[in-house]
């Protein structure tokens, strides 16, 4: 297995196997995180990932896989559908796989490609929301807005798929921290509401 750069990953995926299937963050613009500045954002080759699969398959088994960098789940939905596959064929007693998202990666994706995901054991989607005040998700340079930040939860929720969501709560320092707080509080119930069919 060769890992580039810093690889970051959930504490809930401290005994997962970690596979890099992405180099960097393709998003990366984030004011509050350094982790990937001045890398260049790119997917691995199909053909490197198998073989890295290949290999740890001899390390095995593992319950748990987590797929890096920082957002995973940009990869185009045929190669991800590959990745998921290869790992179901050559990981014993895999149960289930994390990916990091962002809301532009999530949105990409149908409620129907997210449960072809889901159907392969992506079991975890992690979501950085950080918080629901929109003049600070314009102000940190998020690339979402709070509608879509919303959507995205939703989508992944709605194929069925466990959303883990990050929320930074000091992001308003002390003269936006009423406003941070209620903004993010609502912003959480708004992704777990549930709405009535059409």
């Amino acid at each position: 297995m060769e890992y580039e750069g810093i690889v970051i990953r959930p504490p809930s995926e401290a005994e997962s196997l970690i596979l890099q299937v992405t180099l960097g963050c393709s998003h990366n613009r984030c004011t509050f995180c350094p982790t990937y500045k001045g890398r260049r954002f790119r997917i691995k080759d199909l053909a490197d990932i198998k073989a890295e699969i290949d290999e740890a398959a001899s390390f095995g088994p593992f319950r748990k896989v987590f797929l890096a960098d920082g957002d995973a789940l940009i990869i185009p939905q045929p190669r991800l559908l590959a990745i998921l596959d290869h790992l179901r064929e050559k990981i014993r007693g895999l149960r289930r796989v994390g990916i990091y998202g962002n809301a532009k990666s999530i949105l990409r994706k149908s409620v129907d490609e997210l449960r072809d995901l889901k159907n392969r054991k992506l079991g975890i989607v992690y979501l950085g929301v950080e918080t629901g005040d929109p003049s600070l998700l314009e102000k940190i340079h998020k690339g979402a807005t709070y509608e879509q930040m919303v959507e995205a939860g939703r989508r992944v929720k709605e194929a069925g798929i466990t959303l883990s969501v990050t929320v930074l709560l000091g992001m308003g320092g002390t003269e936006h921290a009423h406003p941070h707080a209620l903004a993010t509080a609502r912003i959480l119930s708004d992704i777990d509401r549930i709405l009535p069919a059409p």
